[in-house]
């Protein structure tokens, strides 16, 4: 196969383009320059100001588009202009993309677009599957414009699948931070609060298991077991040999990153991944001990 992927050089582009250049070969748009690597290609892009023609000439003929693009919204705390920036680079990348499926000569089966479980409404009990409520917030609203850019490409033939990922658990990325917050003795969750994980290996297995079966519909990309803050956080402290923790006040964070501390650490989703398990997908690290030490102790 013959895959194009936006967002390739990010913490989980990496893994994904890794794992499947062993099969396929893949066609990375970066911003950075353009470079061959065999099995792997490197292609210049800027979703800002990018030639339509130029991106429909790299998308025809591949059999899958996956797109990752997008700021991160970790990195900085979330003043007005750094919102404005998460939203318009998710959304402008995703609509040169859809436009340049629209224009190639030969389209793709399927588009795999990126999106988040802070789509679902937050602070609640209920479980929630990829039919559940949508969330009113930042996040939520950022999700559903991000959503409906990508789903115009299902007018043209294709098949579009939206995968709304959960905490991803691996070498780096947010387990890092919150590792190093444990070795200094502290701790930072709120009462009875869910955390939905996926563990990094089971979510690219998962996005190529839905490229292969060309799949469409959204997708929860979390594991099956989601767990609460309170356990994530001693089972570090246990691997790290910290007898006892002293937790954060969630306000003082509050204070000090604002949105991005409320809607990002502290809300609780107990989301489960229904349509990946009924369309068969098998996950294989499920056990948050087990994978955690594999990425802590490696």
């Amino acid at each position: 196969m013959k895959i194009v992927i936006a967002g390739g050089t990010g913490f989980i582009g990496k893994k994904l383009v890794g794992d499947l250049s062993s099969e396929n070969e893949v066609l990375v748009l970066t911003r950075g320059e353009a470079e061959d690597k065999g099995k792997i290609k490197y292609l210049k892009w800027n979703p800002y100001k990018q030639d339509i023609n130029f991106l429909a000439s790299a998308v025809s003929g591949c059999d899958a588009v996956i797109n990752l693009a997008g700021e991160s919204i970790a990195n900085k705390r979330w003043s007005r202009k750094e919102k404005d920036l998460i939203i318009k680079s998710r959304i402008i990348s995703t609509r040169y993309i859809v436009d340049a499926i629209e224009k190639a000569e030969k389209k793709p089966k399927i588009l795999v677009n990126s999106s988040a479980i802070g789509y679902y409404k937050k602070n609640t009990n209920e479980e929630l599957n990829e039919s559940s409520g949508i969330g009113a917030d930042f996040l939520s609203k950022t999700c559903i414009m991000w959503e409906n850019e990508a789903m115009k490409a299902a007018k043209f033939g294709i098949n579009v699948s939206i995968i709304r990922t959960g905490i991803v658990i691996g070498k780096g990325g947010i387990l890092e931070r919150l590792d190093k917050l444990v070795k200094k003795g502290f701790s930072a969750y709120e009462k009875d609060q869910w955390l939905s994980w996926i563990d990094l290996q089971d979510l690219s297995e998962m996005i190529r298991f839905i490229i292969y079966k060309n799949l469409k519909g959204p997708f929860n990309a979390v594991s099956p077991n989601p767990i609460q803050m309170s356990e994530f956080f001693s089972v570090i402290a246990e691997i790290e040999h910290k007898k006892k923790l002293i937790r954060v006040p969630s306000s003082f964070i509050n204070l000090l990153l604002g949105d991005m501390a409320r809607l990002l650490l502290f809300p609780s989703q107990k989301v489960v991944p229904k349509n990946a398990i009924d369309a068969g997908f098998l996950f294989r690290n499920t056990d948050i001990r087990k994978v955690l030490l594999n990425y802590l102790k490696a």
